[in-house]
């Protein structure tokens, strides 16, 4: 459970260090509440329909792989702004539950710089706001409730919002429920379109166009769910038949979105999600495809997400040890990442530079012998070219080295250099 003495409590822009939030004692939000803390420090305090300002809370501890739930009332129906930014560029998901316990929106990153906001019309009731770190990261955060007119926390995307998909207020995304209008994928169950090799089923829209997908298995389906077009930068949900959220993703392969369903789904009706962070007119390709073990670990490898083995079963080149200096240069695509190998031949400090000779954007991984990434980089010192500098102990390593996107497809050099300690 959070700390909540390193919490404040926050009203029409005053910061009361003092306010201890009260603890909900009653259960909202299909239990989510209990032990959830009340916005405005008190259940009496928490309307934000009389409340005259803004509500919010700062410093709150969001838990590795936890949730941080925090409460507000209408006594009236109201345009409402929910916002949550993590600290020190901590990456915040949001998702907003009525008192019956249904989600009502979630949102990612619409409050820009890794920061979550949503804008909606609410009806009277209570409202359970989860926040929690993107990929299941600790993190402190800041959190908001207020009415339109009230003071944002956040920037938002692109200096505004407006133009959702309710032809008003942006709200991320709404849950796909049952009612919910969908464009079908397949004309019946999808499972003989699975099958190793297939190519699965897709389509092509624009976020405007075709915000959500329905598709139907009928038997348990290993499943991988894709959006692609970087120019786009598409977000995905995937949603059961009632509209509970099973999984959500942004930037899987660069700028592409991608899930992968490992355990099967059981047999029932599925919808899909869509919204772009860039422009909602762009198309966007999503699609339904069986999943295969070694094509998604052969896929990992190419985009540098994990490291292939060192027994020449996939292409590497060798540096070799690193005794005092290597410089390789390469053309490197954002496809299929390129892969080097070499050895620490004792402990010290090493600094990796990839940098941009011609047409690129350096992004680099490095992995210990394990497989384990203990280091990644991306526009170092203010530039496009990366930079890792490591204390390593004596071993064998591999460092992937791929262009930031599809747009980039030049030579980079890769420099190593191995510092070891005074005698």
């Amino acid at each position: 459970m959070m700390d909540f003495k390193i919490s404040a409590l926050i009203t029409g822009g005053m910061l009361l260090a003092s306010a201890i939030p009260a603890l909900a004692q009653d259960s909202y939000c299909g239990g989510l509440s209990m032990n959830a803390t009340w916005l405005g420090g008190d259940a009496a305090s928490s309307d934000i329909s009389t409340a005259g300002t803004f509500l919010g809370q700062t410093g709150l501890t969001v838990p590795p792989s936890g949730n941080l739930v925090t409460l507000f009332s209408l006594s009236a129906p109201g345009d409402v702004r929910v916002e949550a930014a993590g600290q020190a560029d901590g990456d915040t998901v949001m998702e907003l539950y009525d008192a019956a316990g249904t989600m009502v929106l979630t949102d990612d990153d619409s409050g820009g710089n890794w920061a979550s906001r949503a804008e909606t019309t609410l009806q009277p009731g209570q409202y359970c706001m989860l926040t929690r770190g993107f990929g299941g990261g600790a993190l402190l955060a800041d959190v908001r409730v207020g009415l339109m007119e009230h003071e944002a926390l956040t920037q938002g995307l692109s200096g505004g919002f407006g133009g959702g998909f309710d032809g008003g207020m942006f709200v991320g995304i709404d849950p796909c429920l049952p009612g919910t209008a969908a464009m079908p994928l397949g004309g019946g169950p999808i499972d003989g379109m699975l099958a190793s090799g297939a190519p699965g089923v897709s389509a092509t829209n624009s976020v405007m166009g075709a915000p959500y997908y329905r598709f139907t298995l009928a038997s348990p389906q290993s499943i991988s769910i894709r959006a692609e077009n970087e120019n786009a930068d598409p977000y995905i949900y995937i949603f059961d038949g009632q509209g509970t959220l099973l999984a959500e993703n942004d930037d899987y392969d660069s700028l592409n979105s991608r899930i992968d369903f490992t355990a099967p789904l059981q047999p029932g009706n599925y919808c899909i999600g869509m919204r772009s962070l860039s422009d909602d007119n762009m198309p966007i390709t999503i699609s339904v495809r069986g999943y295969d073990a070694q094509a998604a670990l052969n896929e990992a490898y190419a985009s540098g997400e994990a490291s292939p083995p060192m027994d020449g079963s996939y292409p590497m080149t060798a540096l070799g040890p690193v005794t005092t200096s290597v410089v390789r240069d390469g053309q490197v695509s954002a496809a299929t990442a390129t892969w080097f190998s070499f050895n620490m031949p004792q402990s010290g400090l090493l600094v990796i530079d990839a940098v941009s000779v011609t047409d690129s954007d350096p992004v680099i991984s490095l992995f210990d012998s394990l497989g384990r990434e203990i280091g990644y980089n991306d526009d170092a010192d203010g530039s496009l070219n990366s930079q890792l500098t490591l204390r390593l102990d004596a071993g064998n390593y591999t460092l992937a080295v791929r262009q930031y996107t599809d747009s980039y497809n030049g030579i980079i050099r890769v420099a190593m250099q191995r510092f070891v300690p005074a005698q």
